[in-house]
């Protein structure tokens, strides 16, 4: 049996097709700012695989489910699983887009890990953090031998600053933007916050700079400012993920995914997020036990969404 599975965020949908094993094949992507209504974006995806509509679709979707709806948290896009069933005379299952990604978790296969002095512990819980256009999160809890996803909305909690610059930022940061939350600083859009608040620290007049530009020119040295909110970025992401380690006590690992990260896997490395990650006061020394891991793997929330379909009854 084929099914079709989605990974739909802010910025881009990924559709494929998957077999009954939870394998997926050859991918398409489409610019999710786009798209029409949830029914033609869909339509869209089976022409451009060449497939008929399956018996099965899952999408896995950037925001919270609530009773079969959910609403793409940073484009506004709404998604009925009913009402999708009903045009598309087929099984629809909605499934927040960090819960797919966790069942990914158990079989990534390209990691890279920074830091942590010891093996993840066979049971122990995992965790997952990964900017994109949002902030994600979720934790797989062992349950008799399984691991059980928990959904999270951590993204939206509100932004832990440690030091008198963030504390300057944040003062900047709230006048930009409505809540200042994780999401607001560790996303794309959160990434142009973090540089326009940056430039207002240091008394200069931002560019017109996207989220890949100031990217760009933080890697290669070539703006001080972007090089900083780089570092800041990092700084950040390693202060989420440590408060997301002890939370949950992620003995079995953290895991970083998400768009952003993955392609600058090089400034990580060497970028302060293991030091403050592994900065947690008394509980210092069990956290820099905790490994830390970039998902490097192709489309893992496409395959995280095919392996939670796996799962799913059959009507």
């Amino acid at each position: 049996m084929m099914a079709l599975v989605a990974d739909i965020g802010g910025t881009h949908a990924r559709f494929a097709l998957a077999d009954a094993a939870g394998e997926i094949g050859r991918s398409v992507v489409l610019a999710t700012q786009q798209m029409g209504t949830a029914g033609e974006l869909i339509t869209q995806a089976l022409k451009m695989l060449d497939a008929e509509v399956p018996e099965r679709i899952c999408l896995a979707v950037a925001g919270p489910i609530r009773d079969g709806r959910v609403r793409v948290t940073n484009h506004g896009a709404v998604f009925d699983s009913a009402e999708l069933g009903r045009t598309l005379s087929t099984s629809v299952l909605l499934v927040n887009d960090f819960v797919a990604l966790a069942h990914s978790v158990p079989h990534l296969r390209n990691l890279r890990q920074i830091g942590g002095d010891a093996s993840p512990a066979a049971h122990g819980v995992k965790a997952l953090i990964g900017p994109g256009s949002g902030c994600g999160m979720a934790m797989l809890v062992p349950i008799a031998g399984q691991y059980r996803v928990l959904p999270s909305e951590g993204g939206h909690a509100d932004l832990a600053i440690t030091n008198a610059l963030e504390a300057e930022l944040w003062a900047s940061l709230s006048r930009r933007v409505p809540h200042v939350c994780w999401e607001a600083v560790l996303s794309g859009p959160g990434l142009v916050n973090l540089y326009a608040a940056l430039c207002e620290v240091w008394g200069v007049q931002p560019g017109d700079l996207t989220a890949a530009q100031i990217s760009a020119a933080g890697v290669d040295v070539a703006d001080p400012i972007c090089h900083q909110t780089l570092e800041l970025f990092f700084g950040f992401l390693g202060t989420a993920a440590g408060n997301l380690a002890v939370t949950t006590l992620a003995t079995g690992g953290v895991y970083v995914g998400g768009g952003i990260v993955p392609r600058l896997k090089e400034f990580a490395v060497t970028s302060p997020m293991r030091r403050r990650f592994d900065e947690r006061g008394m509980l210092t020394e069990v956290v820099r036990q905790i490994p830390l891991y970039l998902v490097l793997d192709d489309l893992p929330g496409l395959a995280g969404a095919a392996r939670y379909l796996t799962q799913q009854p059959l009507d």
